[in-house]
């Protein structure tokens, strides 16, 4: 009777950690859509799907932060598997996430549904404009920037108050740590990055940020408004030149 209540204890210990660890069942689909019919695996969170067709759709999610690795598998039964992506899919709670492999083989953010997606919308005077966010424009944002589909989640950049922040700060290298955090942390447009610009005093401090900010801008088509806050040509064609080596990285 004591060695089975000593191993009835026992196991009760050991399957206490398989218990906590368990996920709970979410309420976020995610839909990957290819551009060729192919045979492919997809390993969501650790959990692999085979597929033979163009899309896939995966239930049950639960928002935040998931890792995402896409491989397509070519050459036949003795072929071998190309990975088209491996990395990370912020999906909101409630949502519905739309991506697709394109052409390309890029992995590109289509559309994104929620139950509060207005509010996911906005202008550079922090106006919301559904022209910014709807479904035309998701593969432009995407495509522009490499790695530009993880911003689409950031809150609205307040930047009348990061505007104060910056004004309460000393120095010129505490301002731009500052806006360093305000820039990575929030969705910000090029109009917006032109007025953080002006904040600073130097010509190479803008400069700087200019070049920080850049991936971080959800309208880099836009991009050439913040040249107005240059002094010096030179700043420009720096600038151009970053922007342009960034591009060929991606």
């Amino acid at each position: 009777m004591k060695k089975f209540i000593f191993l009835s204890i026992i196991l009760g210990i050991l399957f206490v950690p398989h218990i906590s660890q368990a996920q709970p069942y979410g309420n976020s689909e995610f839909k990957l859509v290819f551009a060729r019919t192919g045979n492919y695996k997809i390993i969501f969170d650790r959990k692999i799907y085979d597929i033979r067709g163009n899309s896939i759709t995966i239930s049950g999610i639960v928002g935040g932060i998931h890792r995402l690795v896409v491989q397509q598998h070519i050459g036949g039964p003795y072929g071998q598997d190309r990975r088209l992506f491996d990395g990370e899919v912020d999906i909101p709670g409630s949502s519905l996430l739309k991506a697709k492999i394109n052409r390309y083989n890029r992995f590109v953010i289509v559309n994104i549904l929620t139950n509060n997606y207005v509010e996911d919308c906005y202008d550079e005077n922090n106006y919301y404009n559904d022209d910014y966010y709807n479904q035309n424009n998701w593969d432009y944002y995407n495509n522009q920037s490499g790695n530009n589909y993880g911003n689409y989640h950031k809150p609205i950049l307040d930047i009348a108050r990061l505007e104060r922040a910056m004004d309460d700060a000393s120095f010129e290298k505490d301002k731009s740590l500052i806006a360093e955090q305000a820039i990575s942390t929030h969705r910000v447009s090029a109009r917006q990055i032109h007025r953080i610009l002006q904040m600073f005093n130097f010509e190479s401090t803008k400069l700087e940020m200019a070049k920080f900010a850049y991936k971080h801008c959800i309208d880099k088509h836009n991009y050439y408004e913040i040249n107005k806050a240059f002094s010096f040509s030179s700043s420009i064609r720096e600038l151009n030149e970053y922007i342009r080596s960034y591009k060929d990285n991606y």
